[in-house]
């Protein structure tokens, strides 16, 4: 009996610590201990959800980039077949200065063609006036060698609906809104209008075409561009109104307002995008001092005293996404009440992509 004792005790003993053990398993998780998880938790996925903007923003960029180099790869290809194929001269009968220009067949010019583009003093189809012909720059001065003096060519011509809708329909010339926006600036007579009218084809003048963003940053206006994805006029079954739009292969639902149809949303992007493109002539490294002229003497580096090529020309090609034809007609009046100072010009109407490059004839 004095043996069995202690071990009775020992079973007393163990019997509440077994117990508290087996309640400390069955316990839940405190307050503090489910805050803390969730903290953790909320930390984890914030990590996670800051990656989406980045990783969203880099894959529109990388869809821009690509929309932006195959839209540019297409137009200069479409340009060095336009020079290769179907190009013409014209000379000019009281200056007898020789201008060269060709044809650009490309999405997004919606014009159509004329029967006779070796006439450039066709007085029926204009097509001095039209977004096909390309018409290389030259400066007043055939032997030039000063930036002021050498003019840039904006295609589309500068210009505002009011002068190119009626035009387009008609047929018709009608006077611009401004006198630098002349759909019809380079039409023959200016051509052979001497040395003043160079001035009047530069698209880029600072005077005219300087804008700023909402941040003020400075910044080029268009006026027009090449829309891609649209019906063009004399192709089979499009009808005149129906001259501009978007193609039906490219066209989505319609947005409704309950009553009408406001906007045809596209089911790709790209009748989103559009372009324009100017042209200059680039130096030669013709001479390595002197701007008064002499012997040539190439010295290996581009200069100011390097002289303008009448056969190599500087391409740059502007890519826009959602560009406003509307905001870029607004863009010609100042603000009222503002001091004289225009719109800012939006996102849309500034170039997402530009590209430089060299032709030659």
């Amino acid at each position: 009996m004095q043996r069995t004792q202690p071990h009775t005790v020992l079973i007393g003993l163990a019997t509440p610590l077994r117990m508290r053990r087996l309640r400390a398993r069955k316990r839940g998780f405190t307050i503090i201990e489910i805050l803390i998880a969730i903290v953790v938790l909320v930390l984890g996925i914030t990590g996670i959800v800051a990656l989406f903007p980045t990783a969203i923003e880099s894959g529109n960029q990388t869809v821009e980039d690509t929309y932006s180099a195959t839209i540019t790869q297409s137009v200069v290809d479409a340009i060095s077949v336009g020079i290769r194929e179907s190009r013409y001269s014209y000379r000019a009968p009281v200056t007898n200065r020789v201008w060269t220009y060709f044809l650009m067949n490309h999405d997004g010019v919606v014009d159509e063609a004329v029967p006779t583009p070796e006439i450039y003093t066709d007085a029926t189809g204009k097509m001095w006036a039209r977004d096909y012909c390309v018409l290389l720059p030259q400066s007043a001065a055939p032997d030039n060698f000063a930036s002021a003096n050498e003019p840039t060519f904006v295609f589309p011509i500068p210009a505002l609906p009011d002068q190119v809708i009626p035009f387009r329909d008609t047929g018709a010339e009608g006077a611009p809104s401004q006198p630098f926006l002349d759909l019809f600036v380079r039409k023959p007579t200016n051509l052979d209008a001497g040395a003043g009218v160079f001035n009047t084809m530069n698209g880029v003048d600072p005077v005219n075409f300087a804008r700023t963003t909402s941040a003020g940053t400075p910044t080029r206006w268009f006026t027009r561009v090449y829309h891609l994805g649209r019906l063009r006029k004399g192709d089979p079954g499009v009808l005149p109104a129906d001259v501009g739009q978007i193609r039906p292969e490219f066209r989505g639902e319609d947005i409704m307002d309950g009553t009408v149809a406001v906007q045809t949303i596209a089911v790709d992007p790209y009748p989103n995008y559009s372009f324009a493109f100017t042209i200059k002539r680039a130096r030669l490294d013709t001479h390595a001092t002197g701007g008064g002229g002499g012997v040539p003497n190439p010295d290996g580096t581009i200069s100011a005293d390097d002289r303008f090529s009448n056969s190599l020309f500087e391409l740059k090609i502007y890519i826009f996404k959602n560009f406003s034809d509307t905001v870029a007609a607004g863009l010609a009046i100042p603000e009222t009440g503002g001091g004289g100072a225009f719109p800012p010009v939006t996102r849309g109407n500034r170039a997402v992509r530009e590209f430089i490059t060299l032709i030659s004839l």
